[in-house]
């Protein structure tokens, strides 16, 4: 419904003579600009968006996908579906040979990782949902794609990556919920660094997580969380007689164990 229930037209028509007497800022004439278009060229670029998935054309499907954004510049989730649908798409390279693989699936996860970053100073309060698409995306790359582990780890890994962003995430948005969000991935954190070679970095993520976990809002469990990493902390400095049975049966640790041994 468009403004007090008038028909667009006419909602345009008085805009235009306001716009005469006082002149609209950039920012406020492009979101105007907006409004007025999206519902006609919606309908179309979002078929064409279905048209390349069901083509089975990633890159096309993506390119699409970012026609549609342009119309949707807000919604965060959206950027976030597609940029994950587009690093995980299973594409024609599937049974080449793994330099390719890992490659190509780099450069998906550079075009995504770009867009969002792009997209960010437009997402208003909808920017954490970005940030932490951002750091969950790399990790979740180099599982569909193992191939692209190595070309990463110059770069600290997934793990480095994701703790840049959820560390933006506090820095811009500080809350409980987000200094949570880096405690309780503490785990996955520190088996990225590992897998890097960085045994200091991962020891200092347990350590923070261990010091943060005071904080939650759920002390019970935040306890028992907090026991867990500190037994992974103390096994990595080099007390291999620590305990590590319940750790182990504690399937949130996973990522971890192959480094406990």
């Amino acid at each position: 419904m468009t403004p007090a229930g008038l028909p667009k037209a006419l909602v345009v028509a008085g805009l235009a003579g306001a716009f005469a007497l006082v002149p609209p800022t950039a920012p406020a004439l492009q979101e105007f600009t907006a409004w007025a278009v999206r519902p006609s060229l919606l309908p179309f670029a979002w078929n064409s968006l279905l048209e390349a998935e069901r083509a089975g054309d990633p890159v096309e499907a993506f390119a699409r996908a970012q026609h549609v954004m342009r119309l949707l510049p807000t919604w965060a989730d959206g950027y976030a579906a597609f940029a994950y649908r587009f690093v995980l798409a299973e594409e024609p390279s599937a049974g080449a040979a793994a330099a390719e693989r890992g490659a190509r699936a780099r450069t998906r996860l550079e075009l995504a990782m770009a867009w969002l970053e792009q997209a960010r100073p437009a997402a208003g309060r909808h920017e954490p949902t970005l940030l932490q698409a951002l750091a969950f995306l790399p990790e979740a790359a180099v599982h569909h794609e193992p191939a692209l582990a190595p070309l990463l780890q110059p770069h600290g890994g997934p793990a480095r990556l994701a703790d840049h962003y959820f560390a933006e995430a506090e820095r811009l948005f500080p809350s409980p919920a987000a200094r949570e969000m880096r405690t309780f991935y503490a785990p996955v954190l520190a088996a990225g660094l590992l897998a890097a070679g960085d045994r200091a970095g991962a020891v200092a993520v347990l350590r923070i997580a261990i010091d943060r976990s005071h904080e939650a809002r759920d002390q019970e469990l935040a306890a028992a969380w907090r026991t867990r990493l500190a037994e992974a902390r103390r096994w990595l400095e080099g007390d291999h007689g620590v305990d590590l049975a319940a750790l182990r049966d504690d399937p949130r640790f996973a990522a971890l164990l192959p480094h406990l041994r």
